[in-house]
């Protein structure tokens, strides 16, 4: 049974974590499994999903790939690195030739780990950065790469580019008359739904698709009702008109009328 320091230094012979400090690979040895290994034994084969970086402790493991033997690997040295950053096919064997031990660290848990450590992760891609770098010096220089070249241009981009040029040939040219507006779209038929303006998922879409992106048509905020121009003019109000007394019939006595209640205590 390894302790927790002596997995921190197996670690360290990994290209990958060849610079990360011993206090942040204690995370990562905690995480690690032993596993035995004895000869004849196949660790993992080309068909394989790369899940787990191997380290060696002891005995020997001999990698192949079809048929013909690429490497053996022995204590303190890695196998399966490039496990830890593709999780596609193995593409060569793994085979113990000796009897020994190996130090496992599986890909999930790596990552479990440096998601609260970003140390381990800016190792991890100063040393793929570095590696880069090392391929693109050895690759011949007719086949260096430049920024963008290579890269497929899109067909809303393919279109722009050429009505940019067709319009400043249009312009430079002498005597050419600018192009006559094109015709409105005719009235969509009163019967017909109204179209639905574009969404910024559709727009998203689009761009992802390589597409024009349709024109986002900003809602226009609704105004309250004005109120009815009421004018200079104000009704009048109309006063209350005088009771005319009851006109008594010839021959009767006028009852005269009640006289209005004065006050209280009167």
């Amino acid at each position: 049974m390894l302790t927790a320091v002596e997995r921190v230094l197996i670690l360290k012979g990994a290209d990958l974590l060849r610079g990360v400090g011993p206090r942040h690979l204690l995370g990562l040895a905690n995480v690690t499994r032993e596993i035995p290994m004895y000869a004849g034994d196949t660790i993992y084969l080309e068909t394989d999903a790369a899940d787990a970086l191997y380290m060696v402790v002891e005995g020997r493991v001999r990698l192949s790939a079809e048929g013909r033997t690429m490497s053996e690997v022995g204590p303190g040295e890695a196998f399966g690195t490039w496990s830890l950053v593709d999780d596609s096919e193995r593409g060569h064997r793994a085979e113990c030739i000796e009897d020994g031990l190996a130090l496992a660290l599986a890909r999930e848990e790596f990552y479990e780990v440096a998601a609260a450590d970003l140390t381990i992760l800016k190792e991890l891609v100063r040393v793929l950065a570095k590696r880069l770098r090392e391929l693109a010096a050895s690759a011949p220089k007719e086949e260096a790469r430049v920024e963008g070249e290579g890269i497929e241009k899109t067909e809303a981009k393919v279109q722009e580019e050429a009505a940019v040029d067709s319009e400043a040939a249009r312009a430079a040219a002498p005597g050419t008359e600018p192009p006559a507006a094109a015709p409105s779209a005719p009235a969509a038929p009163s019967g017909a739904p109204a179209a639905a303006p574009a969404t910024a998922g559709a727009v998203l879409a689009a761009a992802a698709a390589g597409k024009t992106a349709p024109e986002v048509e900003a809602e226009t905020p609704a105004l309250p009702a004005e109120p009815a121009d009421m004018g200079n003019s104000v009704d009048a109000v109309i006063a209350p008109q005088p009771i005319a007394p009851p006109v008594p019939a010839p021959g009767e006595t006028p009852t005269p009328l009640a006289p209005p209640p004065g006050p209280a205590g009167t």
